[in-house]
This record gives C-alpha cells, sequence and structure tokens, in this order.
C-alpha cells in the first residue's frame, strides 16, 4: 500500500510543480489545480486533524469552479465529512513485480507511440479523453492543454497505443525517486476494447519498466484485469470530492 501511495504523492508533487497549474500550500499538504475537470487533487499524506484544512482546500477549488478528489493516506475521514466532502468511489492500491511472468499475452499486432511533440500529446488526450468517457467525443481545450503539459514533464511518460492503423489506447507512466514506475490514464477507447489491447499496453509498461515494480490505483471496474493480470491487491485507497458528477 504504501508504495502505491507514495508514488501518487510523487505524482501530484509533480502536478504541483508544473507552471500552468496553481496550488495552495495546506498545513500538511497542499491543493493542486490543473485547471481542468479531469485531475486535480488534495495531497495531504498525513492523518486530517484541521478542519481548517478542508475549508481552505474546498475555497481553493470553489473559487475555480472546479472538482477535485482527496485521496485519504492516514485516516481523518470524519474531518473531511463535516467539512462537506462526500465520499467517492474508492480505489484500490494494486502492484506488480515486472519481472513475473504475464498472465495474459495480450494483442501482439498492438504498437506504440511515445509522445514527445504537440501533435503527439493531442493524440494521447483524445485517447485518453475517449477511454475514460468523458463527455463528447473530443477533448476540452483545457484537457488538450494539460496533455500538453504533462509531456513536458522529464518524470513522466506518455503514450499512444496503436492497432491496425488506429490510436486505440492511451497511459502515463511515473518513474518516481523510489525506484517504482506509477501508472495512470491507463484506458482504451471503448470500440477497441476486448482486443486484447489493455494486456498488450501493460506488456509494454513491464517493458519500459527495466525491473521496477509496477504500481497503480485501480477503479473497482478495473480490478479484475489488473488482478487477472497478476497483480496483487495491497488495500482500499477512500476518496474524497466536493460535489456530485
Amino acid at each position: 500500500m504504501n508504495d502505491t501511495l507514495n508514488n501518487m504523492r510523487f505524482f501530484m508533487e509533480r502536478l504541483k510543480d508544473i507552471p500552468a497549474n496553481e496550488s495552495l500550500t495546506l498545513d500538511n499538504g497542499f491543493c493542486v489545480s490543473t485547471i481542468t475537470e479531469a485531475e486535480n487533487w488534495v495531497c495531504y499524506p498525513g492523518r486530517v486533524k484541521a478542519a481548517e484544512s478542508v475549508k481552505a482546500a474546498a475555497e481553493f477549488f470553489r473559487e475555480r469552479n472546479e472538482f477535485f478528489v482527496w485521496p485519504v493516506f492516514d485516516g481523518g475521514n470524519d474531518i473531511l465529512t463535516i467539512g462537506g466532502l462526500i465520499q467517492s468511489e474508492s480505489l484500490r492500491a494494486m502492484t506488480l513485480d515486472s519481472d513475473a511472468p504475464a498472465q495474459i499475452r495480450g494483442n501482439d499486432s498492438v504498437t506504440f507511440k511515445a509522445v514527445t511533440s504537440p501533435e503527439d500529446s493531442m493524440r494521447w488526450a483524445v485517447c485518453s479523453w475517449q477511454g475514460f468517457e468523458y463527455d463528447g467525443d473530443n477533448p476540452s481545450e483545457d484537457f488538450c492543454e494539460f496533455a500538453g503539459n504533462l509531456a513536458g514533464c522529464e518524470d513522466f511518460g506518455l503514450y499512444v497505443a496503436e492497432l491496425n492503423g488506429h490510436d486505440c489506447g492511451a497511459f502515463l507512466t511515473v518513474n518516481d525517486d523510489a525506484g517504482f514506475i506509477g501508472v495512470y490514464y491507463f484506458a482504451v477507447i471503448p470500440e477497441m476494447r476486448r482486443k486484447g489491447i489493455a494486456a498488450a499496453m501493460m506488456n509494454e509498461i513491464r517493458r519500459l519498466s527495466h525491473g521496477k515494480k509496477i504500481v497503480l490505483q485501480a477503479t473497482l471496474t478495473g480490478v479484475p484485469f489488473y488482478s487477472a493480470y497478476g497483480f496483487k491487491d495491497c488495500g482500499e485507497i477512500e476518496t474524497y470530492r466536493n460535489r456530485q458528477i
């Protein structure tokens, strides 16, 4: 669990450091706004004890009219609820030793394109947007800008998956200081699912990891795939949000 949470914290710290984003320091953490509905977080790695921190975070995002997620690292859930936040879908902390044999082979015809230019970041944005089934077929202008900012961060690796000349999925990797590789924005476009693409994407992440342990936070719908692939479930990460979506 700690490996996954520490990588999540590293990810949010790098988001905070991107110049285009905005942040607010709290007594034991920080808020980060990406100027998009897609990836706004509170990073509060200790137990939530101060109601003032909850109020400050809520006001920070209220001023920007943004949705945000507060993952609970070490308890204090009652203060989040009293502060007006709503319990959201729990995530599962999951890990995989990248040297372990793959349980699912995947589609050998899938190829991968590393995101290295504004054009590539747009492709990544489209695949991620459609893969997560956000509103509309095309990503918002803010999300496209966000993708470009991610592509400019040296600790992130952004990739687009292709099958038969068509973009079919995307993912982001985060190499942290502790020697783990985190997986974020792992998604396959709906009409391209059940073709072995997700397993092929995970095989590529194993190749990119160079023996590092792979960590991720899975939604409940994603747990069956990751479990079948060979990931170990390390426990629940409770999350809270500021409003209905």
